[in-house]
């Protein structure tokens, strides 16, 4: 369709119509530069083409073809000219200061406040005249660039057990060969309690979930007494046993290892080794003595868990299950309920029970920490 003659004729040469060809075919270049090659070699075959047909053949408007039909003539290039967009507002090193005041303590700088936000950052940037203004906006942008987030935190301590290497390592090992000792007739076992597990009446109904909301539960309740949760978990198969006492003093705790040692857990076992923490319900420096004077059929080994070290005791983790799944929203008329809800819950566990992954061992402790000597081993 022949239209007014264009200002800008396209000429191009052999070499440049097979690059252009070439071009126009791709399916792996950007679609910008597929639609100029188009352009160009529209032109170039038909000059008598006006603007507005080529740009109905190639899909854009007739300005860019226009455009692009002007650059070819004067420049010979097909490339997007560099774009100039507004000056930048800050130089690097108010940045730089900016970043570097996020990796400080609000207290260095006379404040009460324990975190940084965004709002509190651009005003302390503004006090110490490191910027006249500045927005919260742009110091996210930037710290989510160097990936810093101070106003999160993580709590962490060292270890403050001075033999916790040697307390761990052997722990570490039973777990990394629990399913050979259990083929071999020992038992590794990770026993613990969780404490004052309230039984809360809400004062109204929980509702379940509707359409745009969810559980409903009521902020209001009766505190209908308390229980302790005792239980142990047998690390090479993922099975439990779990018992619900009002006290959490000693005597409890021995009449739940009784119980546990007549369990089917430790049915034709050898051996039961037994790892514990350093609770006062467990009594340390009785333990032992205690369990020597019973006549069991299997011998049972003792392992305490350094202190303040919660994160090897494996049976935390099903506290951390139960917690999810049963107590949260906590909603029980009495402490008869909670019970049976707990037994309820271990009972679905051991139906479909699952190891826990365990990847930390002891020669990544040890590679951490070095290799306790043998006399520390010993003792």
């Amino acid at each position: 369709m022949p239209g007014p003659h264009t200002k800008y004729s396209i000429e191009l040469t052999e070499e440049q119509v097979a690059e252009l060809t070439h071009l126009s075919r791709s399916y792996t270049r950007p679609h910008c530069q597929v639609q100029r090659a188009r352009v160009l070699l529209l032109a170039h075959r038909h000059p008598d083409l006006s603007n507005v047909h080529i740009s109905q053949e190639v899909g854009c408007s007739k300005e860019m073809v226009r455009s692009w039909k002007q650059r070819w003539c004067q420049e010979g290039s097909m490339e997007s000219a560099a774009r100039a967009g507004a000056p930048r507002r800050y130089s690097a090193l108010v940045r730089a200061q900016v970043v570097a005041l996020a990796c400080t303590s609000p207290a260095e700088h006379g404040k009460v406040y324990k975190r940084w936000s965004g709002e509190k950052l651009a005003e302390v940037a503004v006090e110490k005249e490191i910027v006249p203004s500045i927005s919260p906006s742009t110091i996210r942008r930037w710290l989510r660039k160097d990936k810093l987030k101070p106003w999160r935190y993580h709590s962490w301590q060292k270890p403050t057990d001075p033999q916790f290497v040697q307390k761990a390592t052997p722990v570490l090992d039973l777990y990394e060969h629990a399913q050979e000792l259990a083929e071999q007739g020992e038992l590794v076992c990770d026993t613990d309690e969780k404490t004052s597990i309230q039984a809360r009446r809400r004062l109204s109904e929980t509702e379940p979930a509707t359409a745009g909301h969810p559980v409903h539960v009521s902020d209001r309740y009766e505190r209908k007494g308390a229980l302790q949760l005792f239980c142990a978990l047998a690390v090479a198969t993922g099975l439990t046993f779990a018992r619900c006492y009002v006290r959490k003093c000693f005597a409890d705790f021995q009449s739940f290892l009784l119980e546990l040692f007549a369990s089917a857990l430790c049915l034709g076992i050898k051996v039961l080794h037994l790892i514990l923490d350093n609770g006062p319900t467990h009594a340390p420096k009785q333990l032992g003595a205690w369990v020597a004077s019973l006549e069991l059929a299997f011998e049972v080994r003792i392992y305490w868990l350094p202190k303040h070290a919660s994160w090897l005791d494996q049976a935390e983790i099903i506290f951390s299950k139960v917690q999810r799944d049963v107590l949260t929203p906590n909603d029980f008329p009495s402490t008869l309920a909670l019970e049976g809800g707990l037994m309820a819950y271990f009972e679905q566990l051991n139906r479909h029970p699952k190891p826990i992954k365990w990847t930390y061992t002891s020669a990544k402790l040890v590679a951490k920490f070095g290799q306790p000597s043998q006399s520390q081993l010993a003792a």
